[in-house]
Formats: structure tokens, sequence, C-alpha cells
């Protein structure tokens, strides 16, 4: 916690690499580790999309509905439960976990997709304070499981519409601008989830703009990685007995475009199954030039092959240059997922998505 909190006072003085693009990121006194205010205040529940959200009125993009949060003076609390309509009352986790909770008070509400009935539902959030009276909110999570996410899709995310209207996110708070969508707290694995579990074989087209990173080092946030991911055939992560899950593999592939504090030596890798020493990570014999605040483009590809492999393929190309003529990273896949989704996934890196297009490669 404590290397977190030097991270994020780092970055409201200094920003990211090179200064480049940086947000200035304001931490409450309160949120301090081992810090105690001597006034203390009742918690907020704060719902960051808002008090009624829709999943599946698109399609299934994966096997979890995520509700996230935060409830501020997280260090003064005795516990926090949830509850979807009538059911029991379960322990809810908050930051940081040093992964998917990036700030103290932040939560991710995990709701198993098969197991959520039609219609409008109540999530209620119950926070109980060391001191004082409990604090209650609830929501409602509209669920339709009639849809099919059409294929080709396309987005553009400068028109300032609902991002629950256009994709699921999976983790983290995002930010709408006049130019797209924008992690407002870059750390581990932000993410942005569309298309359905039935897709197979697909392209997609990325365009967004990184601003700045936090340098690769070891331990949280960023364990030695620091990237732009792109995720195909995703279903969602799996059980791993943390609340939320941690384990997002196996999946189909994930390529990442990792960056570097040498900015033209950025590099793709792709990731089958975790980096399984069974299924070696490929890394790209070439390397990248990442200039900050320029857009790029990233096209990501995944095809099931005659002798039933899968193959998955990436390149990165910046706006002042032609689409180069081969890809900078494929690889090959047995027995892998036959269908999924795809993943948007900016890790420890400050990014605007200005819009995607899929498009189908069954034939």
């Amino acid at each position: 916690m404590k290397k977190y909190f030097e991270y994020v006072l780092l970055m409201s003085v200094c920003g990211f690499l090179s200064c480049a693009g940086s947000k200035k990121m304001d931490v409450p006194a309160e949120t301090v580790p081992g810090e105690v205010s001597s006034t203390t205040t009742s918690p907020a529940i704060d719902f960051w999309y808002g008090h009624q959200q829709r999943f599946g009125h698109i399609g299934q993009a994966q096997c979890w509905i995520n509700i996230l949060g935060n409830i501020s003076n997280a260090e003064n609390l005795d516990r926090v439960l949830f509850q979807v309509n009538d059911g029991p009352e379960q322990p809810l986790t908050l930051g940081s976990d040093q992964h998917r909770l990036a700030m103290p008070g932040d939560f991710n509400v995990e709701l198993a997709w098969d197991e959520m009935p039609l219609d409008t539902n109540r999530l209620t959030v119950r926070v109980y304070p060391k001191q004082g009276d409990p604090v209650t909110d609830t929501m409602q999570v509209i669920v339709d499981k009639e849809e099919i996410w059409p294929l080709p899709y396309s987005v553009n995310f400068s028109g300032g519409e609902n991002i629950q209207n256009q994709v699921q996110v999976v983790d983290g708070r995002w930010e709408s601008t006049a130019s797209g969508v924008r992690t407002v707290l870059p750390y581990y694995d932000r993410v942005l989830s569309m298309g359905d579990t039935t897709w197979t074989d697909y392209e997609a087209t990325v365009q967004l703009t990184v601003h700045g990173f936090i340098p690769p080092a070891p331990g949280p946030p960023t364990y030695n990685v620091t990237h732009f991911g792109v995720a195909l055939r995703w279903r969602g992560h799996h059980t791993d007995g943390r609340q939320p899950s941690r384990k997002w593999y196996p999946l189909g592939a994930q390529g990442e475009f990792l960056l570097k504090n040498e900015l033209d030596s950025c590099q793709w890798r792709i990731l089958f199954d975790g980096g399984n020493k069974n299924k070696p990570i490929q890394y790209a014999s070439g390397r990248n030039r990442l200039i900050p605040e320029q857009r790029m483009t990233i096209k990501a590809q995944v095809q099931t092959m005659p002798d039933s492999r899968t193959r998955y393929r990436f390149k990165q190309w910046t706006s002042v240059q032609a689409e180069p003529a081969t890809w900078d990273v494929e690889g090959f896949e047995a027995g892998d997922y036959p269908s999924g989704a795809l993943c948007l996934v900016p890790h420890n890196s400050d990014v605007t998505i200005h819009s995607v297009q899929v498009v189908s490669l069954d034939n």
C-alpha cells in the first residue's frame, strides 16, 4: 500500500513518463494508509456508471456483469455487503488489492450472467462503519438475454454517449471526452469488452492515443509490464476464490503492445493462457516506436486455420504512417477457445480510445 501511495503522489507531481499528457491525480487525505482523520464522516457509495445500468441489450460480452464504484472512508469501515434482489447478503471486497481494485474503497461486484434474472434487478450495497449508522444504496441492474452482439460492429467514442451503451466496462473508471473514452486512473488492467461470446473469426481496428504510462518495474502496480493489450476470444475472468476474480486466462490469446522507457523499443508479444509453459509467449522480432500524444492504429486478427489451429496477428502504426503490409507478430495455438469477444486492456497506461471497428473473417 505504501508503494501505491508513493506512486499516486509521484503522478500528482510529475505525471507519467516524460510528463506527457499527464493528469493530476488528487488523493483525498482520508485515503492515506495509516492516517486517521480527526473527524469521521459517513461513508458515501458511488456507482461510477449510474444507478440504472443495462447489460445484454447489445449482446453478451462475457460471463460476468460488473458493477463498479467506490466507497469513501474505506479505512473507517467494519464490513461491506451486497445483495441481489431478495437473495443472501454477500461480503464485498474493497481496494486497494493492487490488482483490479486500484484505490482504497474501490469495488467491483461480479454477478454471474447465467444466474441473473431477466429484466430489472435490485443491487443493494450496505456499508457498516466502525462508528455510526449503516449506509445503504440501491441501484437497478437491467438484464436482456435475447440479443447477439452484431458483427460487423463499429463504435465512435467521441460522441459523448453513455459508455455502457457501446461496450461493457469490466474494470476501471473511464470518462467520456471530446475525442474518446479515457482511463481516469491508469492502473492494473483497465478493461473494456465488446462483442459476443459467440464471435469466432474477426479483425479489429482500434484508433487510440497513449498519453503516458507508468514505467514497468517489479511489484505493483505494473509487475514488470506496462502495455496496451487486445484480448481475443474473451469470455470473462475465471473464478479463483477472490472477489473480484483475477484469473484472466484461459482465453483465446492476448496481444500486448509493451511500452518501454526507451520509446523506440516498444514490442509486441502474444500470451496464450497467461504464459503457460506449454504454450510459450510469442515475441515480435522487431521493435516499434511510441510517440506520446500522437494517434496510432492497432489491428488485431483471430482466425481459424484449415488445420484447426487458431492464428493470432497484431500490428501497430502511427497516424502519419501508411498501414504496414506485414504483421508485427503472429502466433498459432491448437486446442483453442472456439469463440469469444474482444477486450481492450490498458495496463498501467493512460490512453484515449477513439474508435473501434470489427469485421468478420468467417468467410
